[in-house]
Order: structure tokens, then C-alpha cells, then sequence
């Protein structure tokens, strides 16, 4: 089921072509760093594809293959996760290493931005990065997240910062 489109990407229910691609993303050590540390070992990849992704989401919420157009390639999942309170909800980007630096995840985090406060009329949106991820942090304070606190993890050595983009404070 396709969710929606932009220029360059098409947000989609993973599907079983995904499968490799997806598997290679969260494997890669480079990718792996900044969402939750060490690459996963292959074995968890493909049972995490198969027992979370295949087939999902299929409503709004959940994190979307995410297909570049040109190639019809499966290049990450991005998407909404609702908040726990109901006010809102969190956004989430992850893309393959050989898509980084071509503005994509801009386009993606736009489009979701967009999604959620347009469609579906939400109040506000959070999302989290490790400390140390200057892509991801610039991208959100290019769309007007403030910075609203950071956690350490107790014996993981991670640092996560947390930030808000309400809509009423939104620059559209």
C-alpha cells in the first residue's frame, strides 16, 4: 500500500523485494552508529524484516519503506510514531549510506512534517537524535525543532537529544 509521494521518494508497506535492502542498511556499521550503536548481525536484520516490517505499516502510522523513484529502490524507512499521550507524534528518518548528502532525508522529514500537521492535524511533533549526529540535528533545526532536553543512557555510553517542532511555531 503506498502512504504518499514526494518529487524523489514513495513511502510504501515494506514488501518482500525490500528485504536485502533493508538488511544491508542495518548491517552497515555507518548507519547502525547513530540508532542504537553496533550493526545488527544478519540473522536479527532478516527476523526483524520479517516479523516487524513485512507487511507494515498499514495505516498511517509506522515507519514506511521508503523507494527512490528513479530506481525503484528500497533506500530506507521513514515515518510517525504516535505519541504515547495522543497529542502528537515522532518522526523518524533512516536512510542507506550510499543515499546520505543528497537531501533526501530533508525530503522525507518535510513531507512527514507536512503529513502531520496538514492531514493530520496534530499538535505537535518530537523527535530524538544521539548526540554526535550533526546530519540529522541540522536537518530538524532547519525545520524550526527546538532543542528541549538530552538523556544518557545508564551503561551504554549514548547520549540522546530530544526536540519539539509545535505547529503553531511551524515556518511552512
Amino acid at each position: 500500500m503506498t502512504f504518499f509521494e514526494t518529487s524523489r521518494l514513495l513511502f510504501r508497506t515494506h514488501e518482500a523485494q525490500d528485504e536485502h535492502g533493508f538488511i544491508q542498511m542495518h548491517t552497515d556499521a555507518e548507519v547502525r552508529r547513530y540508532m542504537g550503536g553496533s550493526p545488527w548481525p544478519v540473522e536479527k536484520a532478516l527476523h526483524r524484516f520479517q516479523n516487524e516490517y513485512l507487511g507494515r505499516p498499514t495505516n498511517i502510522y509506522g515507519m514506511w519503506a521508503t523507494i527512490l523513484k528513479a530506481e525503484q529502490k528500497y533506500i530506507g524507512s521513514c515515518g510517525l510514531r504516535a505519541a504515547e499521550t495522543g497529542a502528537g507524534a515522532s518522526i523518524g528518518y533512516y536512510l542507506a549510506q550510499p543515499y546520505w548528502g543528497r537531501g533526501l532525508a530533508s525530503e522525507a522529514c518535510q513531507a512527514l512534517i507536512e503529513t502531520a500537521f496538514n492531514r493530520l492535524r496534530l499538535p505537535r511533533i518530537s523527535a530524538d537524535v544521539e548526540k554526535g549526529n550533526a546530519a540529522s540535528e541540522h536537518i530538524l533545526k532547519k525545520f524550526g525543532f527546538r532543542y528541549v532536553r538530552q538523556e544518557e543512557l545508564p551503561g551504554r555510553g549514548r547520549i540522546i537529544r530530544f526536540y519539539e517542532l509545535l505547529r503553531t511555531e511551524w515556518p511552512q
